[in-house]
């Protein structure tokens, strides 16, 4: 089954992932993290992308970030992994492909843009990498609960004008349900969008196509009178007089 073409939306958060190749390691020590960010800020600051939110595991990245242009997404994250395949090309003296295929990314409505900051910042825990997520130091739960991106990759300025509205170290110590984590992953992985139904509709609208699966299965046929008679004997039902 060929892939869904991906839906980019501007202004409009997307939660993105992307494993190395054969889900072998893509960072190999403490320094290739940094060049990775280095490159992802330099990246979305010339193509229009605002970094929310991320997390760097050794095999694996995840970002939430939000394109300001239909181009932004594909060419930020696009060039941040070329350059950094470079990088790690020259650095560990190897070659070949660093990333499995393209990346997998869905936008999201503000609800589940939440529940997707919470997976991703949590993945250490879930992984058992961490003990805290903000004691992980390659992901933004650390600086999302000190309001302070030594970095300099994250929208602070967006972060900052919400984050007076909960504690957000008492979301990461929560655990989200089976079935908000299965919907995270399955949006991403088929880059439909993970949104309610009212704001779907609102998507299609600004994307100018359907965004939602297709009822699967073949539509039923409308059912004769006279086999509806005959089903209604074969249940012992009372037959319709006209």
């Amino acid at each position: 089954m060929p892939r869904l073409s991906r839906i980019v939306l501007k202004n409009v958060p997307h939660h993105i992932t992307q494993r190395g190749n054969n889900q072998q390691d893509v960072f190999f020590v403490d320094d290739d993290r940094q060049v990775y960010l280095d490159r992802l800020k330099e990246q979305s600051q010339r193509f229009g992308m605002d970094v929310l939110a991320y997390c760097l595991m050794s095999n694996h990245i995840h970002i939430i970030a939000v394109p300001r242009n239909d181009t932004a997404l594909a060419k930020a994250i696009g060039g941040t992994h070329y350059l950094y395949t470079q990088y790690v090309n020259r650095m560990h003296s190897r070659s070949g492909h660093l990333w499995q295929n393209r990346f997998f990314s869905c936008p999201m409505d503000n609800q589940h843009l939440w529940q997707a900051m919470q997976y991703i910042e949590t993945n250490p825990i879930r992984s058992g990498t961490a003990d805290k997520p903000w004691l992980y130091p390659y992901s933004s739960a650390s600086a999302h609960t000190t309001n302070d991106d030594p970095t300099g990759v994250l929208d602070m300025n967006w972060w900052r004008s919400k984050s007076d509205q909960f504690n957000w170290q008492d979301i990461l110590e929560r655990r989200l349900k089976k079935e908000q984590v299965r919907n995270i992953r399955l949006a991403t992985t088929s880059g439909r969008p993970l949104a309610t139904d009212s704001y779907l509709s609102k998507l299609e609208k600004i994307a100018g196509r359907r965004l939602r699966p297709l009822p699967v299965g073949r539509p039923k046929k409308k059912i004769s009178d006279n086999k509806q008679e005959e089903n209604r004997q074969e249940m012992g039902l009372p037959i319709t007089i006209k």
